[in-house]
């Protein structure tokens, strides 16, 4: 079980922490919004230390742009903090995270994902696509969640956009040997990065991180706008993987993806990719989706307050 803790604080602040950034909502407790703050990375799986000090940077500047109804200063100490984290939903990452020492008045971690579908569906039963830096998939109903995806670049995270800045490295270094045709995107991304020989490219991607990989995605992107038959390809195979994804959640034939059985399950797609993705999903899948009702920092915030309950399948 993940249970929330029910705190007694006058200021309260949600954080939707993925690969690449940090943000952060300040609130009161009436539910206003007095201000919001951005950092960097916070992944507990990939680094804890630097994911806690995003936050608290993420935090700090929540606070620095508190709007003037704030009558005094408010300091971390004062504060409870509810971080929807990515890498959350490994029991060992969580724990050794909540293991380091923390500046606030109160600290719980629940999956970015979950915070996600939370603030999505407004607590309601929902499917929840995140398709950001990583991506990841869940579905709440009657009180539980069952999660798929989230497993990282090295294995998985397909449709992200670590996975389609990876995507685009392999296509190039085919391309450099002609297996591959070149094209828009090779010679974009060989621009981007001042490389001109696969030796070079691969001596430049030493040490690459998923944050660094999701930093290429737009060359795919533009790539493809500028009608690049290959960037197309990558983004129709990311958005046929988004669509399994969701059929996989609803437990739903390779055919129906729109049954009676789910027909009033909403079902939300979010994430920094999922406007890219619209156009290359299929019309029905696509008729299916929602605008989601509030953001992560809403559906942490939702789960402090609430002493929401749920379990994880």
């Amino acid at each position: 079980m993940i249970s929330g803790t029910v705190v007694s604080q006058e200021f309260v602040i949600g954080i939707d922490g993925g690969g690449t950034y940090c943000r952060a909502m300040l609130q009161d407790a009436d539910g206003n919004i007095l201000g919001t703050g951005d950092a960097g990375p916070a992944n507990i799986m990939t680094n804890a230390p630097l994911a806690l000090a995003s936050i608290v940077c993420a935090c700090e500047n929540a606070i620095a742009h508190a709007t003037t109804r704030v009558k005094h200063e408010i300091a971390l100490t004062d504060v409870s903090v509810v971080a929807g984290l990515a890498g959350a939903n490994i029991p060992k990452a969580k724990s050794s995270f909540l293991s380091l020492s923390h500046p606030f008045a109160h600290l719980d971690v629940i999956s970015d994902l979950h915070a996600a579908c939370l603030g999505a569906h407004k607590g309601a039963d929902g499917v929840l696509v995140i398709c950001g830096t990583g991506s990841a998939g869940t579905v709440y109903r009657n009180g539980r969640f069952t999660d798929k995806g989230g497993y990282g670049l090295t294995v998985g995270d397909n449709a992200s956009a670590a996975w389609l800045g990876q995507s685009a490295v392999k296509y190039t270094l085919l391309a450099f040997d002609n297996i591959e045709n070149k094209s828009v995107l090779f010679e974009k991304l060989l621009s981007h990065l001042s490389v001109n020989s696969p030796q070079q490219l691969i001596q430049m991607l030493s040490g690459f991180t998923a944050d660094a990989y999701g930093k290429l995605a737009p060359i795919v992107i533009t790539s493809a706008d500028d009608g690049c038959e290959k960037s197309r390809g990558l983004l129709s195979e990311g958005a046929g993987y988004l669509i399994a994804l969701t059929k996989a959640l609803l437990n739903e034939s390779e055919d129906t993806v729109v049954d009676n059985k789910n027909a009033a399950l909403p079902v939300c797609m979010v994430g920094g990719l999922a406007h890219i993705y619209r156009p290359f999903l299929e019309d029905a899948f696509s008729r299916r989706l929602c605008n989601p009702h509030s953001d992560a920092q809403q559906g942490a915030i939702d789960f402090l307050r609430n002493n929401q309950c749920v379990e994880l399948a």
